[in-house]
């Protein structure tokens, strides 16, 4: 895949104003809607149309193991991705209870769990076994990162032939915070300070060494240029499941459909797409905020707002999972709501 020969289509300016004047002619005051109003003219644009829905729907998780957790990064072992990943499948994580619960189907990709057990229900997509300790080596070849990229992309667009009308992403990988971090530390040109976060509730010691570990990650890879390749960054300190996230978040742009994206690590994930192929942000949704350090810096430079904020740090995708009741309450509005001229009345400011 050519990622540098991809052309994006424009939103549509003249669906996005005929979604405001619908809104703005139902039975209620101007704008009364909020931020539902903003989302509703969002969609419009990127579909090209007022009478869109956004069902069915699919979670893409990508798993995968990171070499960085030797480093002591992390507060959970790494054996969690493979189990997680299978209970995953079968609904009992977060975000697959929560999609259960929302009418969202969930599949899961192993792009790199460290385990050559059978895992049933995940699809294997696996490029190998775990990264490497990027505070000692490139996480990945140059070749590997193109590839975690080439495969999100791959089942981006997949899940859009079988009909789905839009995508969540999602990961699961242990130390993938510290990946994360370094990714936006690295394309930021900021220090770890500004970016590293507790990820998996770590104490404030290891919190400290986590953040010497980004930097030192950094200072090895020489990533102190603000002319980076984003393959570049990903192979010296990312992880597989980001780069997939990223392939699946162009996927959705170049399809010209919606992608929800959750917190900290799609966040990353984003930021690298958007320096892969300019303009794929017009596609994303932000749905909540991550309290991670360095979560309003990113979100700034790719200028996304995040709807809700419920103080969640799962992961997973499981943020995502939040929005989809409001994008439902959204099309009831558009189908169910009287307008003020079926009422012949009208709201005087």
């Amino acid at each position: 895949m050519k990622f540098d020969e991809l052309v994006l289509q424009s939103l549509s300016q003249k669906e996005m104003k005929n979604m405001q004047s619908r809104l703005d002619g139902l039975a209620k005051p101007v704008k009364s809607l909020g931020r539902l109003e903003e989302l509703a003219v969002h969609l419009a644009g990127i579909y090209r149309t007022c009478n869109f829905t956004v069902q069915p729907r699919t979670c893409l998780v990508f798993a995968a193991d990171n070499g960085v957790v030797k480093e002591g990064v992390s507060a959970t072992p790494k054996a969690v991705t493979a189990i997680q990943a299978v209970n995953m499948v079968n609904g009992h994580t977060a975000v697959a209870a929560l999609a259960r619960a929302y009418n969202s189907k969930i599949e899961v990709f192993d792009v790199g769990i460290d385990s050559d057990k059978a895992l049933p229900g995940v699809h294997c997509c696996k490029i190998r076994r775990s990264t490497n300790d990027m505070l000692l080596k490139p996480a990945m070849s140059y070749a590997q990162a193109v590839k975690a990229v080439e495969i999100g992309f791959t089942v981006g667009k997949s899940a859009f032939t079988a009909g789905n009308q839009l995508i969540s992403v999602g990961e699961l990988g242990m130390g993938n915070t510290t990946a994360a971090s370094a990714i936006i530390a690295a394309l930021l040109q900021l220090p770890g300070e500004k970016v590293v976060g507790k990820g998996s509730n770590i104490s404030d010691k290891r919190l400290q060494h986590k953040i010497k570990v980004v930097d030192q990650s950094l200072q090895r890879a020489h990533l102190s240029t603000s002319q980076l390749d984003p393959f570049e960054v990903l192979r010296q300190v990312g992880s597989f499941e980001i780069g997939s996230m990223s392939g699946a978040i162009i996927a959705a742009a170049a399809i010209g459909r919606p992608v929800l994206i959750d917190g900290f690590l799609s966040y990353a994930a984003t930021l690298l797409a958007q320096r892969i192929v300019t303009g794929v942000t017009n596609y994303v949704i932000s749905t909540h905020i991550s309290h991670e350090q360095g979560s309003s810096l990113v979100l700034k430079e790719l200028h996304l707002q995040p709807y809700i904020d419920l103080q969640m740090c799962v992961g997973e995708g499981s943020g995502a999972m939040m929005l989809l009741p409001w994008l439902d309450g959204i099309e009831s509005i558009l189908k169910n709501m009287n307008t003020l001229k079926e009422m012949k009345f009208d709201f005087q400011p």
